[in-house]
């Protein structure tokens, strides 16, 4: 299950109003961790979402240990339904945790009254080792969550699907135009092309991340991250196009679909061989679709043809760490925080929970060749996303819209409209 999206349904819930701050952010500092007896506080969603995550950050503290004896690291772990509410009043309180998962750009900025800003504190080399960095600065100039973990969105296709209706799936998903044209060769035989739900309007969000960041250049990320474009800029018209060009392909499956969740129905679906194929964006997602479609093989969503990249995917960091402004120990939590990013300490993590880590050449341990396969997607250097600089309120006006717009009940013009008044009022 991909819970970073699941958590975004606790995310838009919210409306966060924390204090507000006078003086300028003081970015973190480099410093040395005192030799005194330190306890830091860690805050996380991470460790129940991985089958063997308790294990994963139990041998992380105590490397971390190794290092700092006298550092005591208390991991509370929180369920989806309960952590961004927790951490909202404890921003709102100043106390609580040292040290949170938070995800960057702009949703770390609307919790940046609580969080300190890391880029002047975190060792050159280490950032340097990292991928997606850069998407994860906040338009203020910020970096407020040091990004950790390796995620990427991509397709599955059930093999034996495609043979029965006569497509090969490397030529049938070479090109958009065969992309277009295996969704309606697949729907004219009653095949479900892409296993879709949109009730939720989380499948509408995956589709914007994968099509922005094709026709995103470097420029334009950078334009995006730092908020010189809008929702109202020509690369969201040509994104939404694009989708509705897929829905009137028929790749989505048509009216039922409307009726349907992202989570977990279209992974069942898929599961299920109701689907010929299912959006993915973690190995162990792709495990868990493909555990009744053993015959699954991986696939790029085919470059739409205006992009000015070469063959990539949508994808970015899984997560990431952040300090609050109220800790007492924060050479510790930055210590711990920095440890949480080093290569070694992510490479030990993706061996027990098959995440790859976020840094050059990351791997997991090989177990079939759909896992080769996606992690060949998940190195491609031209990779970036855009995602976390959507902000939460123009999200949840994309989630409430995804129905009327699957079902050509609002046109793209008024659904990004809508889209630029939330971002407006964020701004």
């Amino acid at each position: 299950m991909n819970f970073r999206r699941n958590l975004l349904l606790v995310l838009l819930a919210l409306t966060l109003t924390v204090p507000s701050v006078a003086q300028p952010l003081q970015p973190l500092q480099k410093m040395p961790v005192p030799n005194t007896a330190a306890s830091i506080e860690v805050w996380s969603f991470l460790p129940g979402n991985y089958e063997a995550g308790e294990q994963a950050f139990a041998e992380a503290v105590a490397s971390f240990n190794v290092k700092y004896p006298q550092v005591r690291v208390n991991i509370t772990e929180m369920p989806y339904g309960t952590y961004f509410d927790q951490l909202r009043i404890s921003l709102l309180a100043q106390s609580g945790a040292d040290v949170v998962t938070m995800y960057g750009a702009s949703q770390a900025y609307s919790y940046k009254d609580g969080l300190l800003p890391l880029e002047t504190a975190i060792d050159p080399e280490l950032l340097g080792s990292l991928r997606f960095v850069p998407e994860n600065y906040s338009a203020d100039g910020h970096l407020y969550a040091l990004p950790t973990g390796t995620y990427g969105y991509a397709l599955l296709a059930n093999n034996d699907i495609f043979a029965q209706a006569g497509i090969d799936p490397n030529k049938g998903l070479a090109t958009w135009d065969a992309l277009l044209t295996t969704c309606r060769t697949l729907a004219q035989q009653g095949i479900e092309p892409i296993s879709s739900g949109w009730r939720d309007g989380f499948l509408l969000e995956t589709y914007i991340y994968m099509i922005s960041s094709q026709l995103m250049s470097p420029k334009k990320l950078q334009d995006w991250v730092s908020y010189r474009i809008e929702m109202d800029d020509q690369l969201f018209v040509e994104t939404l196009n694009y989708v509705v060009a897929m829905r009137d392909a028929g790749c989505f499956g048509g009216e039922a679909s409307l009726g349907r969740n992202m989570f977990d129905d279209t992974i069942n679906r898929y599961s299920t061989g109701k689907a010929a194929m299912v959006t993915i964006s973690t190995v162990g997602g792709a495990g868990w679709a493909s555990g009744g479609v053993p015959n699954s093989s991986g696939h790029l969503l085919p470059m739409v043809p205006t992009s000015p990249n070469p063959p990539m995917l949508d994808s970015g960091a899984e997560a990431g760490w952040a300090i609050t402004k109220w800790s007492e120990h924060p050479e510790a939590a930055l210590a711990f925080v920095s440890h949480m990013a080093e290569p070694a300490t992510q490479a030990a993590f993706a061996r027990l929970t098959n995440v790859p880590g976020n840094t050059q050449g990351s791997t997991i341990e090989i177990q079939s060749d759909l896992q080769r396969q996606l992690l060949e997607f998940y190195s491609i250097p031209a990779n970036h996303t855009g995602f976390a600089v959507f902000p939460l309120p123009v999200l949840a006006v994309i989630e409430r819209n995804a129905v009327p717009l699957m079902s050509g009940d609002m046109d793209v013009t008024r659904f990004l409209d809508a889209a630029q008044r939330a971002f407006r009022r964020f701004r």
